[in-house]
Order: C-alpha cells, then sequence, then structure tokens
C-alpha cells in the first residue's frame, strides 16, 4: 500500500483529475491506520447495551433493532442492514463500520470493473463478512489499495466514461471512486474514531 508523509500534501504536483483521486484514496488510508491500528478486540465488539437489553434486540428485525451488529448466522458471518428513516438510526458498532466500509468499497470497485450494479452477477448477500479485528484490519486497506490500483490504470478519457453506482444509477468513474470509496471511507473513520474514544471515556 502506497502512503505517503505530512510534507506530500505541499510536495506532490496535482495535474490531473487521477492524482487527485489517487490522493484522495491515499489520504483515506492514512485516516483509516490512523483511526483502526490501536483498536483493541474488546472496542471491536463493544455494544452499548447491557446483556438484558441485547437478547430483546437481537430477536428484531434490522429496520427496528437499535444495534447493527457483525454477527454469525448459517455458517456464516453477516451484518445487520435494511432501509430505515434517516431520523432513527440504529448504533452501529466498530465491527459493523470497518466491514460496511470494506464491502461497499468491493461493491463499488465490482460496479466499477465490470459495469454492472449491485445484483447484477454480484449481490451484497454474497459478500463475504470477515470475522475478526484482524482479518477486518487488513481487508479496509486490501480494498483501497485495490481501488488504487484501478484508478492508477485508467485513462484520461476513462473518468467520464459512465459506470453504475451500486443501486443502478448512472455516474461518471470518478463520481463512484469518489463518493463510494474515497468521501464514504473518511467519514466512516471519522465515526469509528468518535465511537472509539466514547468508548475510552465509557461513555
Amino acid at each position: 500500500m502506497h502512503l505517503f508523509g505530512a510534507d506530500d500534501y505541499l510536495t506532490r504536483k496535482m495535474e490531473s483529475a487521477q492524482d487527485m483521486l489517487l490522493l484522495g484514496i491515499d489520504t483515506a488510508v492514512v485516516r483509516a491506520n490512523e483511526t483502526l491500528m490501536d483498536i483493541s478486540e474488546a472496542e471491536y465488539g463493544w455494544d452499548p447495551l447491557p446483556a438484558a437489553e441485547r437478547a430483546a434486540d437481537d430477536v428484531l428485525e434490522a429496520r427496528v433493532k437499535r444495534v447493527w451488529r457483525v454477527y454469525e448466522a448459517g455458517g456464516r458471518w453477516t451484518y445487520h442492514y435494511a432501509p430505515r428513516p434517516a431520523e432513527q438510526p440504529a448504533f452501529t458498532t466498530i465491527a459493523w463500520i470497518m466491514n460496511h466500509v470494506t464491502l461497499a468499497t468491493e461493491m463499488f470497485l465490482y460496479c466499477l470493473q465490470t459495469g454492472k450494479a449491485a445484483g447484477d452477477g454480484l449481490t451484497w448477500d454474497e459478500m463475504d463478512v470477515s470475522a475478526g479485528l484482524g482479518a477486518m484490519q487488513g481487508r479496509v486497506l486490501e480494498s483501497l489499495g485495490a481501488a488504487r490500483r484501478y484508478v492508477s490504470g485508467l485513462e484520461a478519457a476513462d473518468l467520464r466514461r459512465l459506470t453504475p453506482a451500486p443501486w443502478g444509477e448512472m455516474r461518471p468513474v470518478y463520481l463512484n471512486v469518489w463518493g463510494g470509496v474515497i468521501e464514504h471511507t473518511i467519514q466512516h473513520m471519522m465515526q469509528v474514531a468518535v465511537r472509539k474514544e466514547r468508548i475510552r471515556q465509557q461513555y
């Protein structure tokens, strides 16, 4: 994985849209490293509900759950997800956020490389969810590395080529990379940082 120091913001030349996308991905990598590399196993799976309340929450559907988690079902790992009103969000564990970021990056990359939306050859349910902090830390960076290699191989004209977002909307390559990989990752890394600090302060 390509990393860069703080002084690279001053010395790195930005001569194209591709350069900006690569800088964005590298920034997401730095933020992921800063945020995720010192997380403990306890913080990774930390849940705000006491045991009795969690048992009641476990049997609810994702659309009404208080907490979305990574969990095992039918011999494989998965995680909660369902449409719900923006004003009624679920609390998401750090494990959930890390998996969400990685699967979104991988799905956007699938759409970019194949020209297919989610559900056309690959569904969200078919994507593997990683169980365990160590595997997840590496997978976050691996997915960003794959996105970087993809962007590095593009020609200038490719950046404006229309490709589907996972939900099917046709958008330029640069917008899918920026929104689905760079911005999405950085926003969620900020969320993890807040989760981590609040856990350490015991809320």
